[in-house]
């Protein structure tokens, strides 16, 4: 076990600020740890446990979370700049106004998640668990959500500008007020799955004629 390991499982509950710039925490045990405002900067945390833990305003960027469990752990404006979460479990946890920009979270499962107000421009959220997150007010402009499940996912006014929609399942998700110009690879046949309100802008090849304040038709191109 490494040293810095070591230390940062026997202080998890004081690690405020601490500096791990870098550090191999690979399999570490701080679940339930206070790690507010803590410097992970290119520090691998993979197959870490994190579950429960309040890293709010910590900084990840670039770091290595590579099935690391994130499960109900508390992240408001964590900073995931460029951080590979692979197939890592972020269950119910909150990244209230979190970054993650750049971020690379396929095949990870964010089911239930507060997203809200997040920064994933860029991210790659392909073969993505979404199921019940929270993203309104996201900005996800080219965000890649290929293959991935956004069932009753919630979008309001979000930014899904130039984001790819390939083979993506959206039944019930809410984008209302959700700026969809120039989304890729999205479909009359998704879009009539989901919810959708006069404010959603939709790419030019779906035209929308609207009938009554919640009746529409798709219109010719």
């Amino acid at each position: 076990m490494s040293s810095e390991k070591s230390s940062a499982e026997n202080s998890k509950k004081n690690l405020h600020k601490a500096d791990f710039t870098g550090a191999n925490l690979k399999e570490a045990d701080l679940s339930s740890g206070v790690l507010i405002e803590a410097c992970l900067i290119d520090a691998d945390l993979s197959e870490a446990d994190l579950c429960e833990a309040d890293i709010s305003s910590a900084n990840f960027e670039g770091a290595r979370l590579h099935r690391t469990l994130l499960y109900r752990s508390r992240g408001p404006e964590a900073n995931f700049t460029r951080a590979i979460l692979t197939q890592a479990n972020l269950v119910e946890a909150n990244f209230n106004s979190a970054n993650f920009n750049r971020a690379n979270l396929k095949e990870s499962n964010i089911e239930g998640a507060d997203l809200k107000n997040v920064q994933m421009k860029n991210a790659d959220l392909s073969d993505t668990n979404m199921t019940g997150v929270y993203l309104s007010n996201a900005d996800l402009s080219g965000a890649d959500f290929t293959n991935s499940d956004l069932i009753a996912t919630d979008l309001t006014n979000s930014n899904l500008t130039n984001a790819n929609f390939k083979n993506t399942y959206m039944n019930h998700a809410n984008l209302s007020g959700a700026n969809l110009q120039k989304a890729t690879n999205l479909t009359q046949d998704q879009i009539e799955t989901t919810f959708i309100n006069k404010e959603t802008l939709l790419p030019k090849n779906i035209p929308i004629v609207w009938i009554s304040d919640s009746e529409y038709e798709f219109g010719d191109i």
